[in-house]
């Protein structure tokens, strides 16, 4: 029988969407209010992930949502129905524990991110977050929260410090000037630097190059042909023995939350394990196949 995959994969994005639109609902409630910032921000994701309308149980939440477009104040007098219908969705067979938490982190992220203002209020609401998902310390951008908060856990306050390194750490995954959307298109300019990014020199022969996300220049075919060329060996599936990790620039639509996607965490975490990735953008990359 023929597996129906862009079936599958529409079901699989439905549920990252769904579980990033939960994650966002709690990053607005982190301090127990809601600011007329944080509503316009959640209209532009809708308008931005449309399809999201559709998720399974999420219907009754996004009525919800039409009567705050229409008047914003309702939303702030409404926080225990929206958390209600955040609860029907969490207890349905559409959520899945872990799988869907690493996922609502990112939304997280998004709704303490997109007012571009991180009250004390907000940075404890996200530490105290952190510490009853504690199972999730294997995700990397997880561990990278973890060491941005140290600060909070130890002393039991929020410093200015501790408020500049979370923004730097948000600002990887999030648009911070446009309504907390995801990081989707790379590039390698120093306004956007990810500082997990290789940017130094680059070995192509006897390499083995995997690559990850939509490219504008090439096809999958494409570039294991441009690769093969110069020498390198082009592998579709990421190995603990790759050398490079290559982050194309157009993105994915599939990366709703907020990193550049399992290969990319899967790299993080085999670096830190020892293993010598390196992950760098298709612009960099692509400067030394054209040898510039």
């Amino acid at each position: 029988m023929e597996l129906d995959l862009d079936r599958i994969n529409y079901k699989a994005n439905q549920s990252k969407l769904g579980n990033l639109f939960l994650g966002f609902f709690e990053g607005l409630f982190l301090d127990g209010r809601v600011r007329l910032q944080e509503i316009e921000a959640l209209i532009k994701w809708v308008e931005q992930y449309p399809e999201a309308v559709a998720v399974p149980h999420f219907e009754s939440l996004y009525d919800v949502l039409l009567k705050a477009v229409e008047d914003p104040e309702f939303l702030l007098a409404q926080h225990q129905e929206v958390q209600a219908h955040l609860n029907i969705f969490k207890n349905s067979k559409y959520f899945k524990e872990h799988t869907s938490d690493v996922q609502r982190l990112h939304g997280v992220l998004a709704g303490l991110a997109c007012d571009s203002d991180y009250t004390d209020d907000e940075v404890l609401g996200l530490n105290a977050w952190l510490e009853r998902h504690d199972y999730l310390k294997a995700d990397p951008i997880y561990k990278e929260l973890l060491i941005a908060l140290n600060h909070v856990r130890v002393l039991n306050r929020v410093s200015v410090d501790t408020k500049e390194v979370l923004r730097l750490t948000l600002s990887k995954y999030v648009q911070l000037n446009n309504f907390g959307l995801p990081q989707i298109a790379v590039s390698s300019s120093k306004e956007s630097q990810n500082p997990d990014f290789y940017h130094g020199n680059v070995e192509i022969l006897g390499k083995t190059i995997c690559l990850t996300g939509a490219s504008d220049r090439y096809t999958k075919a494409g570039w294991k042909e441009v690769i093969e060329e110069q020498g390198g060996i082009f592998k579709d599936d990421l190995t603990k023995t790759a050398h490079y990790l290559v982050i194309c620039n157009k993105g994915n639509s599939s990366w709703a939350h907020m990193s550049y996607g399992r290969k990319f965490e899967q790299a993080l975490k085999w670096q830190k394990d020892g293993a010598n990735i390196l992950i760098l953008t298709e612009d960099d990359f692509l400067k030394f196949l054209e040898g510039k």
